[in-house]
């Protein structure tokens, strides 16, 4: 089964609705900024928010923490949206919160 992430200042009544509403787009400059510090991420823009592959489409770390990064910065939300639930960054396990870190000091461009 695949499973995508949901990032983004999301409503969460729709995603209760298993739907993805932003409320206010993520900001650009900090999606750019992202993307460039995880470049083998393949994630896909949408109206506002992000997408990102996840369980069933090979590792998950670098989408966990391309994720975790994005709420770093912007304190936006994850979703998982097929199931219609948060999904708190706690929640994420160290080992990514690790790849997060590992990741994003080797590629970080500031």
């Amino acid at each position: 089964m695949i499973h995508y992430l949901t990032v983004g200042h999301l409503d969460p009544e729709a995603l209760r609705e298993c739907a993805a509403v932003a409320t206010r787009p993520l900001d650009e400059t900090t999606v750019r900024r992202v993307l460039a510090e995880f470049p083998g991420v393949k994630a896909e823009r949408k109206d506002g928010y992000m997408v990102l592959p996840w369980h069933g489409l090979g590792s998950v770390d670098a989408s966990e923490a391309f994720a975790l990064r994005l709420h770093e910065l912007t304190g936006c939300l994850i979703a998982d949206r097929r199931n219609g639930r948060l999904i708190e960054p706690e929640a994420l396990s160290e080992k990514r919160r690790e790849a997060f870190h590992q990741l994003s000091q080797a590629n970080r461009r500031i």
